[in-house]
């Protein structure tokens, strides 16, 4: 199966992170802990019978299964995030398939549960809409990020939204991809060949340089800057989408 979108859940965001904690102070008294082995399903598409999930270790994929067969990767939750609560709030089944990518510790809450809470506290239901639009925010971004043409640009984004605001202050700095290189590819819709040779004509420009699995150093900040245009002439060693 491979994935096919990117979402800012690849790495930590500091707006999802403040939101997620005001609902988990408001939720720890109606929470309990489980463990998911990497592998498993935490539920199905339909399902609607569900949970609501406050990660505390691992990484958790919601992805959509399509006709033939293929998956797409809608989000990438990490610890600290919390998630699961929609189909609580409008009444239908998931629209995604969850599963743990490795073991995974949460402290979930019951549907019927949370719906007891909620009426109790209006600033609970507050942080939970905060969060849901957070992530129609992020959904927004991802149609801009998905509309743009070519590989090598769509890689350049990507890597420089994993830079810190504190680079134009030091000569190069070293990012470290979220997840791993296969799941990053499909994040952006590239199969695993396309997003190494996207990486490798960068590297090979002296724009990056690798330093170890799944790690690099952006070496000229502006040149990868350039490399996320993806008019004519901006890429020339771009290879195809």
């Amino acid at each position: 199966m491979t994935t096919s979108n990117i979402t800012p859940d690849l790495w930590p965001d500091p707006r999802f992170q403040k939101i997620a904690q005001e609902a988990a102070t408001h939720l720890k008294d109606h929470l309990r802990v489980r463990h998911f082995k990497k592998g498993n399903l935490l539920w199905r598409e339909g399902d609607t019978d569900g949970m609501l999930v406050v990660l505390k270790m691992g990484r958790v994929k919601v992805y959509r299964l399509l006709p033939k067969g293929r998956a797409v990767t809608l989000f990438l939750f990490g610890p600290g995030d919390v998630f699961g609560f929609l189909p609580f709030l409008d009444g239908h089944g998931y629209p995604a398939y969850a599963q743990a990518m490795e073991d995974v510790e949460a402290e979930v809450m019951a549907r019927s549960t949370l719906l007891q809470v909620l009426p109790t506290d209006p600033d609970l239901a507050l942080t939970l809409i905060a969060l849901l639009g957070q992530r129609l925010r992020s959904a927004f971004d991802q149609i801009r990020t998905l509309s743009t043409p070519g590989a090598r640009a769509r890689v350049a984004t990507a890597l420089l939204s994993l830079s810190s605001d504190t680079f134009s202050h030091s000569p190069s700095q070293d990012i470290q991809l979220p997840v791993t290189g296969h799941e990053f590819a499909g994040a952006l819709g590239l199969v695993p060949e396309t997003f190494s040779r996207a990486l490798t004509s960068l590297v090979q420009d002296g724009i990056l340089e690798r330093r170890g699995p799944a790690q690099y150093r952006i070496l000229e900040q502006e040149a990868l800057e350039q490399a996320t245009d993806p008019t004519p002439g901006s890429n020339a060693h771009a290879p195809p989408s």
